[in-house]
């Protein structure tokens, strides 16, 4: 069985004329067997078969459908006048036909590698490209769906000579035989190296935004509308927007303005819109300005379909851009995209049968998750406890309660959560290195705060295609935050989930087990709380893994990229200084719980003071809170003031510099410090409680933090 799958395309992105192209996360297919005996006596010895996008229209005889058609111009350019085995070519379709989404590029691109595999040809991809060249003379998308990613393209200048052959009318390279008969002549074999490409940087924040008409537009009819000359101003306006652009898709943030402008365009577009009605209205319809997550919008290829790239609300602009679609009696749908990196792949697999598939060919691979396995093990086991062997490999993790010291049933406690868009500044900086542990931090923090000791972990990690370095990175990470903790990373899930998520991007969660001895309260102890009770903050390490949407837009809105000097921090990049991991507060804390020092805790997460606190709290009680009583991390510092963040949204939002808070009553307070000074930490005594009088959370002194 041989699999070919190549993505949808984009062309003419913003001013891109025949330019740049863009490989997007919607999928051609061929299923192809080789020696297939229901193929047997077909035509050129090739059966068809099709399902997806216009099923009931697509020619299935083989010199005409344009697949298996370019696949025996590859073959008879090589000696081989048809299929040289019966085959049968299964062609699943979700690309839309007509729309401008590259669908005719792709199909040229699969028909050229089926050519290609069912001849054995060899073929490098840069000599595939020179046979699709031959077919589909646009290079654009063409070298995006053969290339993958975010492709600049042009046509050689070739000899006279040359000239001849790239010269021949497509019906000369793809002849129709006349009268059915087969003329027996070599068609004309494409020079060598006829389009030379690159990529270009593209930065994992975008994604696309397709809204995909109702009708269709044909190429030679968008590209009749076009004139035959330009104005000198419109061609140095689009060299100069095309020349800004493809640095500016690349950068992390990506900045709005750039993006929009760089987009616009005004030698193709503009005359395509008596092909699409409302086209110009609609493309002036939306802007980063009225549309926040928003970053250009232009048309695709040819059209109809309109392309918005945007970074957040996606919902939000697309439904906006369909409703100027209706306002011209136009239906449409709208798919949200990603850029399709690999481009054209090619798989290989052993067939039981004709119609034999395996896990592998639907794209999830059994022996990747082995390996995955076997590459952890020596983490894994180095998060060992009493009564947790953090083995991995079996069905479920186990904890032997009496081996870990409790030797009558406790009270178990349970925590479960996930990183955040956090995530989203590991995938910039490629570093999974740090985010394992704040997975671990996220849980167990939330045990230690109920009084409860974290005993066991578990992973889960969901992923389009595992990428094994990375996973391993993530689980040596998770395994550091249970070393951190004390607990056992006691097993985990790995997903392989093709098209439920795209590229390398994954998310994570994680779940806790602690336990409180029997006999022993479970935090917060609400009944013994009275005024006067006094307050006592732990630092954090920085922004920890909360309120990450609003730190990515500062970032953006301050013209940085992930990788550049902290301003903050020069001794470190942006990107680096924010992947600090979420500090661990068990082992410091377990002393105190041990002696009852404590009456709560509040893990200061999502909320922030203001949020958190009021957790721990009766509600005839508040926290009297002097935040001029510790220094704020200079990250922190810089966020609220490059984002123009008042106190209480600052308050809400990030840790102000506490990761956690803690309740003692008036005459333990000292010998809480002294316990705690004695684990490492230096704790800060931040207020007190006082009676509830219409705020959870009074905060003094919050002129510190102009």
């Amino acid at each position: 069985m041989i699999s070919i799958k190549v993505p949808c395309s984009s062309a003419n992105i913003g001013p891109g004329f025949d330019v740049i192209g863009l490989a997007l996360s919607l999928w051609l297919e061929l299923q192809v067997s080789v020696g297939d005996d229901a193929s047997e006596g077909a035509q050129h010895n090739c059966r068809i078969t099709y399902e997806g996008h216009g099923e009931n229209s697509v020619d299935l005889t083989p010199e005409r459908n344009l697949i298996s058609q370019t696949a025996l111009y590859v073959l008879r350019c090589h000696q081989q006048r048809s299929f040289p085995e019966p085959t049968h070519v299964h062609i699943k379709n979700p690309i839309p036909l007509g729309r401008g989404l590259g669908s005719s590029g792709a199909a040229v691109v699969a028909g050229v590698s089926l050519g290609n595999e069912v001849g054995k040809l060899g073929m490098t991809k840069d000599r595939i490209l020179d046979f699709c060249l031959m077919i589909e003379r646009h290079p654009d998308n063409v070298a995006a769906a053969l290339y993958g990613g975010f492709v600049g393209s042009y046509l050689k200048e070739l000899d006279p000579e040359e000239m001849k052959r790239i010269e021949v009318p497509l019906a000369e390279v793809l002849p129709a035989p006349q009268g059915g008969e087969d003329t027996g002549l070599t068609p004309p074999i494409p020079p060598i190296d006829i389009g030379k490409h690159i990529r270009f940087p593209w930065a994992s924040e975008i994604k696309c935004i397709a809204i995909i008409p109702d009708f269709e537009v044909a190429t030679a009819k968008a590209r009749s509308v076009l004139p035959t000359t330009y104005a000198k101003a419109d061609v140095i306006y689009n060299l100069q927007r095309v020349a800004l652009l493809t640095s500016a898709l690349g950068q992390s943030p990506p900045n709005p303005e750039l993006i929009y402008d760089g987009m616009q365009d005004k030698v193709h577009q503009p005359y395509r819109k008596t092909l699409i009605p409302g086209l110009t209205e609609l493309l002036q319809s939306v802007s980063p300005a009225t549309h926040p997550g928003l970053l250009g919008v232009c048309l695709s290829g040819a059209g109809p379909t309109v392309l918005a790239l945007a970074t957040t609300n996606f919902e939000g602009i697309a439904t906006s851009l369909i409703k100027r679609f209706e306002g011209e009696n136009i239906k449409c749908r709208w798919e949200l995209l990603e850029p399709a990196y690999e481009g054209l792949i090619v798989s290989h697999s052993e067939q039981a049968s004709s119609s034999g598939m395996t896990y592998a060919d639907a794209g999830v691979s059994i022996d990747l998750g082995n390996e995955l396995v076997q590459s952890i093990k020596a983490a894994v086991a180095s998060t060992r406890r009493p009564g947790a062997d953090a083995e991995i490999g079996g069905f479920g993790g186990a904890l032997d309660l009496a081996k870990a010291g409790y030797t009558e049933p406790p009270i178990l406690i349970q925590a479960i959560d996930g990183i955040g868009t956090k995530l989203k500044i590991a995938f910039a900086m490629d570093d999974f290195s740090t985010v394992g542990i704040d997975l671990v931090a996220m849980n167990v923090n939330d045990l230690i705060v109920q009084g409860a000791e974290p005993l066991t972990f578990m992973d889960y990690y969901a992923c389009s295609k595992l990428n094994v370095p990375d996973a391993v990175r993530f689980v040596e990470g998770v395994a550091e935050g249970c070393k951190q903790a004390g607990c056992a990373l006691v097993g985990g899930e790995t997903a392989e989930m093709p098209g439920m998520y795209q590229g390398k991007e994954f998310d994570a969660g994680g779940a806790a087990t602690g336990a409180l001895k029997r006999g022993r309260t479970v935090l917060p102890d609400k009944a013994a709380m009275q005024e006067g009770d006094v307050l006592f903050g732990l630092r954090s390490s920085g922004v920890h893994s909360n309120g990450f949407s609003l730190v990515r837009k500062i970032i953006e809105r301050a013209g940085l990229s992930f990788a550049d000097k902290a301003p903050w921090d020069s001794a470190s990049t942006v990107g680096a200084s924010l992947l600090t991991p979420t500090r661990i507060y068990v082992k410091p804390l377990m002393p105190a719980i041990e002696q009852d020092l404590i009456l709560g805790m509040a893990h200061i997460t999502g909320g922030g003071l203001e949020d958190n606190i009021p957790r721990m709290l009766p509600k005839h009680l508040a926290a009297e809170v002097d935040v001029s009583q510790w220094e704020v991390p200079a990250v922190l510092k810089w966020l609220k003031k490059a984002g123009n963040v008042d106190a209480r949204e600052f308050a809400r939002t990030w840790n102000t510099g506490l990761g956690m808070v803690l309740a003692v009553t008036a005459h333990r307070a000292e010998q809480l410090v002294q316990v705690l000074e004695g684990a490492g930490e230096s704790p800060v005594k931040i207020g007190k409680l006082v009676k509830h009088t219409g705020e959870d959370v009074i905060l003094h002194n919050t002129s510190v933090w102009k």
